[in-house]
């Protein structure tokens, strides 16, 4: 082993880091030791939250947030999307069949709690198709609504063709049967560990490519799983705090596996580099913290801004977002400066051991020689002219981006297969408005006519229907359905609800 003659007289920042190069060097395994319990105690954390996370999408303040609320405290149903029951007939009336009404009753029987609505229960001609051969049932299932809600539209529709009549079919659909049925579709059901792991893969044959040799290859993935589960203990305190989306545990997965790593890369390179410029061990560290680790701090902090930066929206689902995320890049940093460098002190020269891809697939030299060595030399010789051609790039592709949609996709749009699909194609078929899979109610309070509500809004342009249905009351308080002619993100909703809005000034709707 060479020595170095560097003196490390590091002022500022660079000597704290080096400093603390040295102290992690002398303490590596109380270090390392330290950082395994705290894993342990983080895979832990990360099985407590499946209970912890906030699983609403809702914006507390805004009308429609504040109605559902009380309609869900004085009919204990109602704020969920519904489920769409749909019975379809080749020949016939579904009018008329005992069979279909019959189902029908008993997918109310089945549902204690739950609102539901129809032809049989309103004499609306709304939930019918024009031919007669089609019709739906609407059901509310009972509690709150939010992302970790099942539809039970396999159970439903078992329920509801049981006993049904040859001949006649029945499908379930709705916002989140879809919904369901599009994450199935893309991922078979797939966990955020899955997805981490198949992250964690991907990373591991790119390394291979980088580094060649197994520590190097593993140490960065060591310091993900280290990173990613100590988040978790964090975000698991943070909850008994403040509400935090069950979102969060994507950002941490997936943006912890892509800092960590990107960071030991930065640590493990001048590492390597400066054994090869050859330094001792102890020097290589000190010099790899002072500079390497300056460069992490700096791509760490600006990582943790920008996450914490969405905590001034007003939206609970992103201010969460903002404060659980930030923990991640930090926590990252954290591991790069101090489980790093101590695994990097253990394993020393050795971290140029157990090769594991040939030497002519990775770096053999100076970086600098090579093509980004290049690039960078061909950036220096033409700054304004790269500057230039890099800030209209970035104009265009911010110019695409204003152009986003930042509405719930259309449910026509929804991929997949199965009931819920079916469903919604025989309500498209039928010719019934893809706005009774999304309607929009009103909540009739204190006693106010909601029969007058309901013809109220029949005759605004863009609703279809409209009804009371008998049993929708608690009190003084009414439930009434609303049917939009489109679908409730396409792009003319909104126009639809200021009307009916607006038809309903002076009343207690």
């Amino acid at each position: 082993m060479t020595t170095s003659t560097t003196p490390h007289n590091f002022a500022g920042p660079a000597g704290r880091l080096g400093r603390l190069a040295h102290l992690t060097a002398r303490y590596r395994w109380p270090v390392i030791v330290v950082w395994v319990v705290l894993t342990v105690v983080g895979g832990v954390a990360a099985g407590k939250l499946s209970t912890r996370w906030y699983q609403s999408t809702a914006i507390p303040g805004k009308p429609a947030y504040e109605t559902g609320q009380r309609t869900l405290k004085a009919f204990g149903a109602g704020v969920r999307a519904p489920n769409v029951v749909v019975f379809h007939a080749p020949s016939g009336d579904v009018t008329k069949s005992a069979a279909v009404r019959a189902a029908m009753a008993r997918v109310d029987k089945a549902n204690p709690g739950a609102l539901t609505s129809s032809y049989f229960s309103t004499r609306s001609l709304a939930y019918v198709s024009r031919d007669r051969h089609t019709t739906f049932q609407e059901v509310y299932l009972p509690g709150r609504a939010g992302v970790d809600k099942k539809s039970g539209a396999g159970k439903m529709r078992a329920v509801a063709a049981n006993g049904l009549a040859a001949g006649i079919t029945v499908n379930v659909t709705g916002r989140d049967a879809l919904d369901e049925a599009n994450n199935h579709a893309k991922n078979g059901g797939s966990s955020v560990l899955l997805e981490t792991l198949i992250g964690g893969l991907g990373a591991l044959i790119i390394l291979l490519f980088v580094f060649g040799t197994l520590p190097a290859v593993l140490m960065p993935l060591v310091v993900a799983v280290a990173a990613i589960l100590n988040t978790f203990t964090l975000v698991w305190a943070l909850t008994y705090i403040t509400n935090v989306s069950v979102i969060v545990q994507i950002l941490i997965a997936l943006i912890g596996l892509g800092v960590s790593i990107d960071y030991s890369l930065l640590m493990i390179f001048r590492f390597r580099d400066e054994l090869r410029e050859g330094n001792d061990v102890e020097s290589a560290l000190v010099e790899t913290m002072a500079h390497a680790g300056h460069s992490v701090i700096v791509s760490g902090t600006t990582v943790a801004v920008g996450l914490l930066a969405m905590i001034v929206l007003p939206l609970p689902l992103l201010r969460g977002m903002g404060i659980g995320g930030m923990l991640i890049p930090v926590v990252s940093v954290l591991a790069s400066l101090t489980l790093l460098p101590a695994m990097l002190a253990v394993l020393g020269t050795r971290i140029n051991s157990v090769r594991v891809m040939p030497k002519r697939f990775i770096d053999r030299g100076h970086p600098e020689d090579g093509a980004w060595g290049r690039w960078a030399r061909f950036v220096l010789g033409r700054p304004l002219a790269v500057a230039a051609i890099g800030l209209v790039i970035v104009a265009v592709l911010a110019g695409f981006g204003t152009q986003l949609n930042a509405n719930e996709a259309q449910l026509k749009y929804f991929p997949g297969t199965g009931t819920a699909i079916a469903a919604r194609d025989q309500l498209a078929a039928a010719g019934i408005s893809p706005g009774v899979m999304k309607p929009l109610n009103v909540l009739v309070e204190r006693g106010g006519s909601a029969q007058q509500v309901a013809a109220k809004l029949r005759a605004v342009p863009g609703v279809v229907g409209a009804t009371a249905p008998p049993g929708w009351h608690r009190g003084s308080n009414v439930f009434v359905e609303v049917f939009a002619a489109i679908d409730g993100a396409a792009p003319g909703i909104q126009g639809i609800v200021d009307r009916a809005n607006g038809s309903l000034k002076g009343t207690n709707g």
